[in-house]
């Protein structure tokens, strides 16, 4: 445990002009999806600066160098733990200093994504909050924080909670103009995303499901949830690095039990994201006058912010104009859009939506010849689901990277009705269509005379690499290479492939 030296410490970075928890900078709340924390009126100075077209080497530049700086941040925070307070000292103030000039440079520059430095931030004010949550008592500062169980202690004798404890959700939902046209949304323009998100978690709804059973939530939140993060798709990565089918932020996961173990994320793990976020979910409805609406809010935009908000207005209720209306736009559009879906996947009827009857049983395959998961969806062909079989293979294989080709002899799980697709299809009944199905893959993941393998030295980051190789942008070079956004993260000695230029 990091006693007092580390408390010392990090006041030390309020030098840089950033002291985010203590001063009261730790408004940038951490969120969990993709809307930027509230922020204080920009310097005028910066406002004034007038806009210029840099070409978009530039703008992936700083973004680099943001996600870089952060992870100074975190490389200080490891000092301090193992008891190097000098150079974590410096290490903390660089880094914040470096925060300060890339936010004002991309704030000065068009096409610059402000909410990269704003998530920097938050990424920044997270783990000061976390420290300060485990070592106040240490430091003999004891607050508020201390007397609140952290996310994954073991207490039994809490109730679940009883406002959501097998209740129909319909009861607890408010059938008001936000949510009646949140409804309209999912019926028209957004029922393919709808349709696609019910038969997406109906693959996964044998290891999601269980978590929330238990908890005493309903299921239908959880769909709801899932509609509105990431459609069902467990690889899905927003531009801010939320990450997985729940959408957790990597420090927020992190405090949740969902870790980086060897190459996999387990935030793209179905089951334990749906465990972290139902702990979540009650660990903010204990705290937050066990307001549903609340809660949801907390999720996309921030726990400490919507904690503020609840003191400032003493507990007013959610759909009041004070409170609802004090939430971002982007806040106030996702708490309805969840509640309606919810509501929908528990009456369809209400709106004559029919969800497709969907056979779920799951079995596994054993591979008879080296295929990738993309090799293998092309085969199987898209009789069963409308939209083929790729996004089924990936949800329930998480750990298999779609660039690498699965060995003869090793097993991949899948519906029962995509197995006998792949027994028709992917043994040898055809081989010009495996054939033609390995040419995509080559043709995607192969290194052609286009293609160049690259060993990552020291010291690279994705936005030096990109400089070097301007022919193809950053985000297209980390596609090719399955490097998740907005960290982008690198390892020394790793190959990877770049363009010829």
């Amino acid at each position: 445990m990091i006693g007092v030296n580390y408390l010392k410490a990090l006041r030390i970075t309020c030098g840089a002009g950033l002291c985010l928890l203590i001063s009261g900078c730790a408004s940038l709340d951490r969120g969990r999806g993709d809307q930027p924390a509230e922020v204080a009126e920009p310097n005028s100075t910066l406002q004034a600066a007038p806009p210029i077209q840099p070409p978009p080497s530039v703008v992936n530049e700083i973004y680099a160098e943001i996600e870089g700086a952060v992870l100074a941040f975190g490389e200080a925070l490891q000092l301090l733990e193992a008891g190097s307070s000098d150079a974590a000292e410096r290490l903390l103030a660089d880094s914040l200093a470096a925060l300060d000039d890339l936010s004002a440079r991309c704030r000065a520059i068009e096409g610059c994504d402000l909410d990269m430095a704003l998530k920097a931030y938050q990424e920044v004010a997270s783990l000061q909050t976390q420290v300060f949550h485990t070592n106040a008592q240490v430091a003999g500062e004891g607050g508020p924080l201390d007397a609140q169980p952290l996310p994954n202690d073991q207490n039994t004798s809490s109730p679940r909670v009883a406002q959501l404890n097998g209740t129909d959700l319909t009861e607890l939902i408010a059938m008001n103009h936000y949510v009646r046209n949140a409804l309209n949304g999912w019926l028209t323009w957004s029922r393919p995303l709808l349709m696609s998100t019910y038969e997406n978690y109906q693959f996964m709804r044998s290891e999601m499901a269980p978590a929330f059973d238990a908890a005493g939530v309903p299921e239908a939140l959880l769909f709801g949830i899932l509609a509105v993060e990431s459609g069902g798709r467990v690889h899905s990565f927003s531009r801010v690095g939320a990450a997985g089918p729940l959408q957790f932020m990597r420090a927020t996961g992190s405090r949740y039990g969902l870790k980086t173990r060897g190459e996999f994320d387990e935030r793209l793990d179905p089951a334990r994201a749906a465990q972290a976020s139902v702990d979540y979910l009650n660990d903010q409805l204990r705290q937050l006058d066990n307001s549903l609406e609340k809660v949801l809010a907390a999720y996309n935009s921030g726990e400490n912010r919507l904690k503020r908000l609840n003191r400032k207005l003493d507990g007013a209720d959610f759909w009041s104009s004070e409170f609802y209306y004090a939430l971002p736009r982007d806040t106030r559009d996702y708490v309805p859009k969840v509640l309606a879906a919810a509501w929908l996947y528990l009456h369809p009827e209400r709106f004559n939506l029919e969800f497709p009857a969907i056979d779920t049983e799951l079995t596994e395959i054993t591979l008879v010849h080296e295929m990738s998961l993309g090799e293998i969806a092309v085969c199987m062909g898209n009789e069963g689901p409308f939209n083929g079989w790729f996004r089924t293979l990936r949800n329930l294989n998480p750990r298999v990277k779609p660039e690498a080709r699965v060995a003869v002899g090793e097993t991949l799980q899948v519906p029962v009705t995509a197995s006998l697709r792949y027994a028709q299809w992917c043994h040898d009944q055809d081989p010009d269509l495996l054939s033609r199905a390995a040419e995509l893959y080559d043709a995607t993941y192969g290194r052609g005379e286009d293609i160049l393998p690259y060993v990552v030295q020291r010291g690279d980051t994705m936005g030096v690499i990109a400089q070097r190789h301007r022919c193809m942008s950053l985000p297209e070079i980390a596609a090719m290479n399955n490097i998740p956004a907005p960290r982008y993260p690198l390892r020394a000695g790793k190959t990877i492939k770049v363009p010829n230029c």
